[in-house]
């Protein structure tokens, strides 16, 4: 036992000599990769320490037992946590100055641990120094795991919960700011952990906007030019379990609500400071920020109490809701439906409410002037919506009696610029909408009300905006069983086309999104957003996959290449579909031979068809295959032609995606399955960079071959026999 403890003590006290020279040298080491992997196992053996040492210290002054066997392992763990730490602090990403603190008192617990055992017997004779050694190193582990934290998951990250929390900016919406109201909320919750001053991850910083452009080591996290708008939104899209998946597995994820905030930010051009008030009310943004900041103006503060319960429900009817504008509030909404059904009566019949309606949406109902009274009967109407009635100039100056309404809209009425000149000097008034009305947009008179926003409109007969695509909500991209598909889409009143079958989605043959389509089988996904009035949609295309028939096993006949063959022959069996980036591990990749396997069951199956699903990246030399051959039978040594399929191959650079390759025969009952899939045996010319266009197509003087004879990749993730 001595002799053991006395080559751990040496071993600590070499680790520890280590440690003092890494320290004082830092500013000079260069770590290889393979030390990397040391210093990547700092977190995995941290808590070692931690735990020993506290075993120690509760075993000497709880239990009295004098064995220090226990302190000896603790200072032999302290060094090895403090040497790998010191190679994870020499990968970029870290803020060096938020590491000093961590690291130094990292470093001193391991230098004091270690002379705690050395002089431990000394020690003991020192009636205060025992119990001074145990809280000095207690506290240290405390302080270099707070700082630890900090640097992991953020700045107090250990004390937040006992804290007082900074309070979260309340806006209104005439107020709110896209980047600081809607953006940063949701970088500082579900992304700063790994992106801020200490702790870039990727070199890149997202607590400013001039972070975030300057960006990281890849550049700026947004490409506009791209259909995908760049790496930010990739990381985001790619599968949960996927290694480069952002937020990290484990994490807090995104809900479909942020993901569309930024994505609509990134493509409002992210440099600029734009307020949710000034995009168009169609805009999606703008339609996400009204419902978040509808109810946060200062001046929603009521001073009347709720209405009756009995007397709200007798007033509802199929033609006109009444309902509170938040849970637990006394203020009530009105809105009326259907002009087929509306009187005047329904108005007056507000009248038990009047101290309570502080928002009444009358929409292309026949109002006229004759209802104006029962109007402003509601003392404490903040928001009224007129538009599309037939309410005239002689009504609409009654309306300025309403002391409280912020929110007027006489869109599509008849009201001339003279009939608005009382609502533009009227205080409270904050946003009044004249559009599509007698008044030119150029001429509308300039409001009095310093803090009133007239919304005449814009000239919009030569304008077409383009919609967004739809978003599929759907994750399972492989089907067990059938599922319904699900789309949506954020503008009101779009129209959602699809088609299941590879044919183009058009606005006229293509099917209507019902929500009653299923997937069943294998299918094609290709969709697109049309609306009246609006430039259709860019295309999503989705492939979706079914198996019948997986293999019990799978066998390889000839060897992946080297660097794409992380999980071997079974990934293409695994029921695990890949993603753009071919080096998840998800893909085999094939380019010095062709791709051959056997596809055994123990069972006979009667099989009609294998999709194969791949990869196409020109720009990587991913191509499309130029055959795939399919054999079959009862066994491996007699095999049968089935069918053979050549894809077509691109014509020139295009974007990144990923396909599936249907191969179909006649049913054959069998047990084995035998794939070949060859790839391109030359890239065409135009994969060549710039430079290289004018080589000849002989070797060089060392055999090396010219870009024009150089083979193409095949990547497969999955098999799928039917």
């Amino acid at each position: 036992m001595t002799r053991w403890k006395n080559v751990l003590f040496n071993c600590t006290l070499a680790l520890n000599c280590l440690l003092c020279f890494l320290w004082l040298f830092e500013d000079r080491l260069v770590i290889p990769p393979w030390l990397q992997v040391a210093g990547r196992m700092h977190p995995l053996i941290l808590h070692f320490p931690i735990v020993l040492l506290i075993l120690f210290i509760g075993q000497k002054y709880i239990l009295r037992q004098a064995d220090n066997t226990l302190l000896l392992l603790a200072a032999f763990a302290a060094a090895v946590t403090a040497a790998m730490g010191l190679l994870l602090s020499r990968e970029p990403g870290y803020d060096q100055d938020a590491l000093q603190l961590h690291k130094y008192s990292g470093i001193l617990l391991s230098f004091l641990t270690l002379a705690w055992y050395a002089w431990y017997d000394r020690l003991q004779r020192i009636k205060w120094a025992p119990v001074s050694a145990a809280a000095l190193c207690l506290g240290l582990v405390t302080f270099a795991g707070h700082q630890g934290a900090s640097i992991t998951h953020g700045q107090n990250f250990l004390l937040a919960p006992v804290t007082t929390a900074t309070p979260q900016r309340t806006v209104a919406l005439n107020d709110a700011i896209v980047f600081t109201d809607m953006v940063q909320p949701i970088l500082k919750h579900k992304c700063m952990g790994c992106h801020n001053s200490s702790k870039a991850k990727g070199e890149l910083i997202m607590e400013t906007t001039n972070m975030l452009l300057k960006g990281g080591k890849s550049g700026p996290p947004w490409d506009s030019t791209r259909a995908d708008l760049g790496l930010l939104m990739q990381r985001i899209h790619l599968p949960p379990d996927a290694e480069k998946h952002m937020p990290p597995r484990g994490k807090p994820q995104l809900t479909d609500d942020e993901i569309t905030i930024l994505y609509q930010w990134l493509r409002h051009d992210p440099a600029r400071n734009i307020r949710v008030a000034d995009l168009p009310v169609t805009d999606t943004l703008r339609i996400i920020g009204t419902m978040l900041f509808k109810n946060t103006r200062e001046e929603d503060q009521y001073d009347f109490s709720a209405a009756d319960e009995a007397t709200v429900k007798k007033l509802n009817t199929s033609y006109r809701i009444i309902y509170p504008v938040a849970l637990g509030s006394p203020a009530l909404n009105v809105d009326f439906y259907s002009p087929r059904f509306f009187r005047s009566e329904q108005l007056k019949e507000l009248a038990p409410l009047s101290r309570q309606i502080v928002s009444l949406n009358l929409d292309k109902m026949p109002v006229t002037d004759g209802d104006i009274p029962a109007i402003i009967s509601l003392s404490n109407l903040r928001t009224l919506n007129l538009s599309f009635t037939g309410v005239t100039g002689a009504g609409v100056t009654q309306l300025c009696k309403l002391e409280k309404l912020t929110s007027l809209s006489l869109s599509g009425t008849a009201i001339k610029a003279d009939d608005i000149a009382c609502l533009l000097s009227q205080k409270s008034l904050r946003h009044l909408y004249v559009w599509n009305t007698a008044i030119p947009p150029g001429s509308i008179p300039a409001a009095r009300n310093t803090g009133l926003i007239v919304d005449g409109g814009s000239r919009m007969d030569t304008t077409l905006v383009k919609l967004n695509p739809p978003i599929l909500q759907n994750e399972d991209r492989i089907l067990l069983s059938p599922e319904t598909l699900r789309l949506k889409h954020y503008v009101p009143g779009v129209t959602i086309r699809y088609t299941l079958d590879g044919s183009e989605p058009d606005s006229l043959n293509a099917p209507l999104y019902n929500n009653l389509a299923l997937l069943t089988s294998r299918a094609t996904l290709r969709s697109k957003a049309y609306k009246k009035g609006w430039l259709s949609s860019d295309e999503i295309r989705y492939d979706f996959y079914s198996e019948k028939y997986r293999p019990d096993s799978i066998r390889l006949l000839q060897p992946i290449d080297s660097n794409y063959m992380k999980y071997g022959a079974k990934t293409l069996i695994d029921a695990v579909k890949g993603d753009l980036g071919f080096g998840s591990g998800k893909w085999l990749g094939f380019r010095k031979n062709d791709m051959e396997c056997l596809l055994l069951y123990k069972k006979r199956v009667t099989a009609t068809s294998v999709t194969l699903s791949a990869l196409v990246n020109t720009g990587a030399s991913i191509f499309p295959p130029v055959n795939i051959t399919i054999w079959g039978g009862p066994n491996p040594q007699n095999l049968q032609l089935l069918s053979h399929f050549a894809p077509n191959q691109p014509s020139g650079p295009g974007p990144d995606y990923l396909t599936g390759y249907d191969i179909h025969f006649p049913p054959v009952t069998l047990s084995c399955l035998k794939i070949v899939v060859t790839p391109v045996a030359k890239l065409p010319d135009w994969t060549a960079p710039k430079e290289e266009k004018d080589l000849k197509e002989e070797k060089g003087p060392k055999g090396k071959k010219s870009p024009k004879e150089q083979k193409g990749w095949i990547f497969l993730d999955e098999i799928f026999v039917n």
